[in-house]
């Protein structure tokens, strides 16, 4: 089937994207078994030349001397109120941090590193400013080359950026003026350019600073998913570099050469976990190298020299869980004299890393249709390699990519319609490969067909039908006729699905369509739908998030649990399902929250059916908050006269679950305004997660034949995260019925390595912390047989 086809595609690509280690070495860690962690600064003692770590706590902050790299060791402890954010720069032989934290009092902390390692003697400067008041939280500071300090987003100004001299002789600051009242969360200075991360209106802004009390706005520019974190310049001030703190989204290059027109140049993307959530958090530019922080994905460093083309060259992952959501790295410093490069992570401390600087390999170039010479927009480049890499050429053809691996190397450009190419290449450190490729199209039909009713060969109008295959898919739908066309398909063996609402599924399998050919598929009647196709559900919500959506899902992950599903139901069509809130990133992003929300099939007209049996997928999640979290997830039948309940869950799992076979004539009277009705709410103030979906639902009369698979077994079995690097959280079905249920572990070689007896029909638990890396497989036992088998992957 269609899924199975694509996830084999996807897992050959995929399977060299395993790196989690790339040019950079651990010298050293710190751990912190008392607070977590956030940013970090770095210092070197001008009279000793040892290099110091300033490490940002939730509950103060920590200096920690590097005088043995290998053997990092804190070397004082400044406490301080809790505060999940703190930051920290330095002047002279001071330290400079601020604290943001609702409640929190110490202004900007002033610590005097000039005694270390013997004493760092500290006072919180806490300023009552001329028509601004007293100074308690600030978000961000940043210490200009002439010794200014801006801060940003403090609880005055608006958050707008606050000025003080900090190049006096006791170190002490001195209020200089307010900067525009315009919320910054960062800020960068240089040569008296000022650029302001206005996080809530997603823009770099920069500003001339030269005139302290008549500050003027240069130039303006929207990052590319406009909530603008933080902003660093290269050395010649030619290039800007942005993140955005949201998942999946770049770290962005601007010519910044003219203020008023500011151009962006690219965008990176970690190609090893794109699109699994990871959130970009700082970016700090050193010798055209990017060193970037991301949340569960460690320290990056990419080479910014060639800043239309940027390439990782480096990484260091400190985050051992699932990717997506705010934990792992949280800081990166670049600018110690010895190059080391010091990461934060939040969870697991400081870590001490010795990066091996190498320039990128640059491989660009044009691709072309060989009989035309357009330019061919959207074909894929890969390069054969352990290193990750994905490239694809924009409307004019032009493709960019690369790698830092020196070498010579197979390069693979595809485009569907086309035949793919593969070429061997030279790439070296440091040089751009130019290569130019033209690809020659594949021949293309039109070809035609017929959506009838079985049975009685009547028109099905409107039908959908999809032909795909490994390379492509085509989509059409049928006319009043029942009458289809594919315009331009390209001749090869397909798989062709139809659907229509009031009707099953038909799938054909290895159909040969080339010239000439004409399909005829076959529906028969009853109600399904995989949401391979949309029918046109119809939705409605008065929670202000979380509203039902169709499409691939986005999973989220709550304290190692599944939150939002990352996939559709298995074995079904598509990969598409309702879901509640698809944006992805934190489980709480995108959840249902003060409301409910409601999604309606399209009418069904059940007034002739016997006895119509429906079995359907879904997906409830419910956790956290302030309180045992109770709310539901409500399955229902109306009739258009009244509603009845087919299921209430309350039971939270990371699992799709079945309902099986539920004969809707014994729950209600059957008329030709049939509609399911699911319904999900959060009513309790305390912000409990609810996530729900829906896949999979079927209604057919009762001994008709089905194109589905025989769902009267009621086993599931999945683990998440799979891979895994830590526990596998395991969610099991098992039926009511049976006597007995054990869930038995076996290694690569059959050895049984742990056996659980499970103690309900439906439950999840955590299996394999202690394993090593490995294969192994885990099969359930319903009643002394194995009924299902699941495969894990410990990293």
């Amino acid at each position: 089937m269609k899924k199975a086809l694509l996830l084999l595609s996807f897992l050959a690509m995929t399977a060299t994207y395993s790196v989690a280690q790339l040019n950079m070495e651990l010298l050293s860690q710190v751990q912190y078994s008392d607070t977590g962690l956030n940013d970090i600064w770095g210092w070197a003692d001008p009279e000793t030349g040892i290099e110091y770590a300033i490490v940002g706590l939730q509950l103060g902050v920590s200096i920690v001397s590097l005088e043995d790299p290998e053997n990092a060791v804190e070397v004082a402890r400044i406490p301080g109120q809790f505060s999940t954010w703190r930051d920290m720069k330095t002047w002279g032989h001071f330290a400079y941090i601020t604290t943001d934290q609702g409640g929190t009092t110490e202004g900007v902390t002033v610590i005097d590193l000039s005694q270390l390692p013997e004493a760092a003697p500290y006072y919180h400067w806490t300023p009552d400013l001329p028509g601004l008041g007293t100074l308690e939280t600030c978000h961000n500071i940043y210490i200009d080359e002439f010794g200014y300090a801006y801060l940003a987003g403090c609880n005055m100004n608006n958050g707008g950026m606050i000025i003080l001299d900090v190049d006096t002789e006791t170190g002490e600051p001195e209020f200089v003026a307010p900067a525009p009242a315009v919320y910054s969360h960062d800020v960068y200075v240089v040569n008296n350019h000022m650029y302001a991360s206005e996080i809530y209106v997603g823009n770099m802004t920069v500003y001339d600073v030269s005139d302290k009390q008549n500050i003027q706005a240069l130039g303006s520019v929207g990052t590319p998913f406009s909530f603008t974190h933080n902003i660093w310049v290269n050395d010649d001030e030619t290039v800007a570099f942005t993140t955005d703190e949201v998942a999946n989204a770049p770290v962005a290059a601007y010519d910044i050469t003219n203020f008023a027109e500011i151009e962006e140049l690219d965008q990176y993307r970690p190609v090893a976990t794109v699109g699994s959530g990871v959130i970009p958090h700082n970016v700090h530019v050193w010798d055209d190298y990017l060193l970037i922080s991301y949340y569960t994905d460690g320290g990056k460093v990419v080479d910014g020299s060639r800043p239309t083309n940027l390439i990782e060259v480096g990484n260091y992952d400190t985050w051992l869980g699932s990717d997506g959501g705010f934990s792992g790295a949280w800081g990166l410093y670049p600018f110690l004299p010895s190059q080391t490069v010091l990461v934060t992570d939040i969870n697991n401390g400081l870590y001490v890393l010795q990066p091996d600087f190498k320039r990128a390999c640059w491989l660009e170039g044009i691709v072309r249709d060989s009989i035309t010479q357009a330019p061919i927009n959207g074909a894929t480049v890969v390069i054969d390699s352990e290193q990750p890499n994905f490239g694809e050429s924009d409307p004019f053809g032009a493709y960019a990519t690369g790698q830092v691996l020196a070498g010579t190397f197979a390069v693979t450009f595809e485009k569907p319609g086309y035949q793919s190419k593969t070429l061997q290449v030279d790439l070296d450190n440091g040089a751009l490969t130019e290569l130019d490729v033209d690809l020659v199209p594949l021949q293309q039909y039109s070809i035609t067909g017929q959506a009838v009713r079985d049975g009685d060969g009547q028109p099905v109008p409107g039908a959908f039908v999809q032909a795909f295959n490994e390379t492509f898919t085509f989509n059409t739908v049928a006319d009043a006729s029942g009458s289809f066309t594919f315009n331009n398909i390209t001749e090869g063996t397909y798989q062709v699905v139809a659907g229509s609402w009031g009707y099953l599924h038909a799938v054909l399998e290895d159909v040969d369509l080339s010239n000439n050919t004409e399909v005829t598929v076959a529906l028969e009647t009853g109600y399904q739908d995989d949401f391979l196709f949309d029918f046109d559900w119809l939705t409605g919500a008065t929670s202000p998030t979380g509203h039902w959506e169709l499409g691939i899902p986005v999973g989220t992950e709550y304290q190692g649990a599944q939150s939002h599903p990352g996939s559709d139901a298995p074995d079904d069509l598509g990969f598409s399902c309702y879901s509640t809130g698809n944006a992805g990133g934190g489980a709480g992003n995108d959840d249902v929250d003060n409301g409910s929300v409601v999604l309606r099939s399209p009418f069904m007209d059940l007034s002739n059916y016997d006895i119509p049996v429906l079995s359907l997928s879904y997906w409830f999640f419910n956790a956290g908050g302030g309180s045992t979290p109770n709310d539901e997830l409500v399955i229902s039948i109306t009739n258009g006269v009244e509603e009845v309940e087919i299921a209430t869950i309350t039971q939270s799992l990371s699992l799709w679950r079945k309902i099986q076979q539920v004969n809707l004539a014994d729950l209600i009277e059957l008329t030709d305004e049939m509609r399911l009705v699911i319904t999900t709410a959060d009513d309790q103030a305390e912000g409990h997660l609810v996530e729900a979906g829906i896949d999979k639902v079927l209604i057919e009369e009762m001994g008709m034949p089905s194109n589905t698979e025989d769902l009267s077994v009621g086993v599931q079995l999945e683990a998440f995260p799979n891979p895994a690097k830590g526990a596998f959280t395991v969610s099991y079905e098992v039926p009511q019925t049976a006597a007995r249920a054990d869930l038995i572990l076996f290694n690569a070689l059959g050895q049984e390595l742990e056996r659980q007896q499970l103690q309900s029909a439906t439950g999840q638990f955590r299996l394999g912390e202690k394993l090593s890396a490995g294969t192994y497989f885990a099969h359930l036992m319903v009643d002394g047989m194995t009924v299902e088998t699941l495969r894990l992957v410990k990293q």
